[in-house]
């Protein structure tokens, strides 16, 4: 997904938050303001994609202020409120025996997690009301039963997790793959990058006991670039027969190129260019199966 006109003000908005986080310094506050603007300015273009800058953005920040974790007490935060909600929201899930219709929740659920994000511009979420949001989220695209369909013909899956809190809600889609038949390898990132999901987020989140693997990209980046993957990454993304992306950031960044497996997305429009992109509106979800072009 290219930039929209709404991209760089967003881009430079988190940008400015996360510097007041990295450091209260004030003469190095400036410095790095300036080193990020400079930095979204010379990488700005109609084709530039707002995953990749905002990749840059935040390697800018990391480098200037030395401060590896921005996120690190949100992370927490959001893993131990989105823990004590689980139970709840999956109570009913649970209850549902129609197989198509409990996976469609399930799913919806894993699209509904993607709530938990910060300091995007114009949008907010508050953990100690998550629930009563999650109540409100209404489904511009849904593809699910075209990917229960799909999943039930395959034999492997990989989830390429997005943020800390969010991964919670991912685990009952995991288990309901694995009880299709699925071997299912859960994603997360090498190291911190914004709030998003790490290995230590998967472990606190419990989903290591829950995957039959979690592994690291081999990268700290915003959505997916294959460039610096590492090399046991690159081999199971191969091998899955299902590639499922969360998140706002796979979406800009793996839209980009075609794939040889179908990728499901499963997010939250929380920005105006991507709901446009969808085609749906802002603050709906989608779940998206992109299937390759033969």
């Amino acid at each position: 997904m290219k930039i929209g006109v709404d991209c760089p003000e967003c881009l430079v908005h988190r940008g400015f938050i996360e510097i007041q986080k990295a450091t209260a310094d004030e003469e190095k506050r400036l410095r790095v303001a300036i080193a990020v603007l400079k930095a979204i300015v010379e990488n700005l273009n109609p084709d530039a994609v707002p995953g990749a800058i905002g990749t840059l953005r935040e390697r800018v920040i990391r480098q200037e202020t030395r401060n590896p974790d921005l996120y690190l007490q949100e992370k927490r935060i959001s893993n131990i409120h989105a823990l004590n909600l689980l139970p709840r929201i999956t109570e009913k899930i649970q209850r549902i025996n129609d197989p198509l219709e409990r996976f469609r929740s399930i799913v919806r659920l894993s699209a509904i997690g993607n709530l938990v994000e910060f300091d995007i511009l114009g949008y907010s979420v508050r953990l100690d009301d998550l629930e009563a949001q999650i109540d409100n989220v209404k489904f511009g695209i849904d593809d699910s039963e075209e990917t229960f369909r799909f999943a039930r013909s395959s034999k492997s899956a990989l989830l390429l997790t997005d943020n800390a809190g969010e991964i919670v809600f991912d685990r009952p889609l995991v288990e309901e793959l694995k009880r299709i038949g699925l071997y299912v390898t859960v994603a997360v990132k090498s190291a911190p990058i914004m709030n998003d999901a790490t290995f230590d987020d998967a472990v606190q989140a419990g989903m290591h006991s829950i995957a039959d693997e979690v592994i690291t990209t081999g990268e700290a980046c915003v959505g997916l670039a294959l460039n610096d993957a590492s090399e046991d990454f690159h081999k199971r993304l191969n091998e899955s027969d299902l590639v499922i992306a969360k998140g706002m950031g796979h979406y800009e960044t793996m839209t980009e190129r075609a794939w040889s497996q179908p990728i499901l997305h499963v997010l939250i429009a929380k920005c105006r260019p991507i709901a446009m992109s969808l085609g749906i509106e802002r603050g709906q979800g989608a779940i998206l199966l992109r299937r390759p072009k033969l």
